[in-house]
């Protein structure tokens, strides 16, 4: 018998290793959102103007092109560019994708507006089946040769930030967003995918995750890394567990995920970093708050007496240090606005030109400001943005 017995326990024990690993491997479907407020994250670009037709600075038609990719060469003539229409006819404005102007479209499309309407929209405010999901198959230069590819666009006919010395252009605006967009709901959260470019590798891929209708940002807390957009090959936090992205489906119908077996991760500051740091870190009695920041970002300047006032309270136990991420011809000003805002902790400059080897890179920081908790040892124990700043000063006024 207990041969038997023991088969019942292998037997067993190889069900169970199968359950867990059944269920730290999913298959999450994808679908693509039917307009813009379906996506995050995505790129929005200006158009060139190819001809405008404007009378007394009123703008009656605009022509303009769309660079959707791909370069002329081999067996492609020219560069292929997706020509746009915008007109006006009474009261109404018409955003035209004609055969007229792109003879190698299988479809066109017309969107019709309210002139008046259009002069109150923003990207917030705007209904949602005003700017649908367009898709197209476009011709693209690959490797000298023409190939037909889908293009999904979100064309915007109002402004989003672009200007033009052009009155005409700027009381006709324009602009498009191109790329590859797909949703996927798991569980309560919601993973918003974007890619670029039809021609980038799925690894280009960006990722951004909403866990009860917020948005990730950027920051570090109890073991566990947040970005405010993740890339295909960075662990995922979902949930407070660790996932990977393992693939995209062929016809982005499918993502393939699973989870990772540790429940946090250690981020540090690279060693070649904490060389250059180590002065600070020296005198630091158990951690530093790294302030990155920049003469270019408004929110930073306007947080400074607050952090000022953060620091009078917690210098006898927390050195800072600001990393002013900038151009070199703006490191006098950095110098001049810390003076202006009476900062006396010590500051270093990761310059722009050198972005690849700063630590600013090196550390993903991509949200101004960012503040960073950094212990001698280099570990990183608590990271946020500036929204964060009280959650940063309970922190600190409660570790005195």
């Amino acid at each position: 018998m207990k041969p038997y017995r023991y088969s019942l326990v292998l037997a067993l024990l190889v069900c169970s290793f199968a359950t867990m690993a059944q269920e730290r491997n999913f298959t999450v479907a994808l679908h693509s959102p039917a307009n813009y407020s379906g996506t995050k994250g995505r790129d929005i670009y200006d158009l060139k103007e190819l001809q405008i037709w404007c009378v007394n600075n009123r703008p009656d038609s605009i022509l303009r092109e769309v660079n959707y990719g791909g370069n002329k060469g081999g067996a492609c003539d020219s560069t292929f560019r997706l020509k746009v229409l915008s007109r006006r006819l009474g009261d109404q404005l018409q955003v035209c994708i004609l055969k007229r102007y792109n003879p190698f479209l299988e479809n066109e499309k017309v969107l019709t507006y309210s002139y008046d309407s259009l002069k109150k929209w923003n990207r917030k405010n705007c209904p949602a089946d005003a700017l649908p999901r367009l898709m197209f198959r476009l011709p693209y230069c690959v490797g000298g040769a023409v190939e037909v590819k889908p293009v999904e666009m979100y064309l915007f006919p109002f402004s989003v930030g672009f200007s033009s010395n052009d009155p005409c252009v700027n009381d006709m605006p324009l602009a498009v967003s191109l790329g590859r967009s797909a949703v996927a709901k798991f569980g309560k959260t919601v993973m918003y995918f974007y890619k670029s470019d039809n021609l980038l590798p799925d690894n280009k891929i960006r990722v951004k995750v909403m866990e009860d209708g917020i948005l990730q940002d950027d920051r570090i807390g109890d073991g566990l890394v947040y970005k405010a957009s993740y890339a295909m090959a960075d662990t995922i936090v979902i949930g407070g567990k660790l996932f990977r992205i393992d693939s995209i489906g062929g016809k982005w119908d499918k993502v393939y995920l699973h989870r990772l077996t540790q429940s946090g991760l250690i981020a540090k500051v690279p060693e070649n970093h904490m060389r250059t740091l180590a002065p600070y870190f020296d005198k630091a009695k158990e951690y530093v708050l790294l302030d990155f920041w920049g003469t270019w970002c408004k929110p930073c300047i306007a947080g400074m007496p607050k952090l000022r006032a953060l620091h009078e309270k917690v210098k006898s136990e927390v050195l800072f240090v600001s990393v002013c991420f900038d151009d070199p011809k703006n490191y006098t000003k950095a110098k001049e606005i810390f003076e202006e805002n009476k900062l006396s902790w010590p500051q270093v400059f990761n310059s722009m030109a050198e972005r690849e080897f700063t630590l600013t890179k090196d550390l993903s920081v991509t949200t101004f400001p960012t503040y960073m908790l950094v212990k001698k040892n280099g570990d990183i124990f608590f990271s946020t943005s500036g929204d964060g700043f009280d959650e940063l000063s309970r922190k600190l006024l409660e570790g005195k």
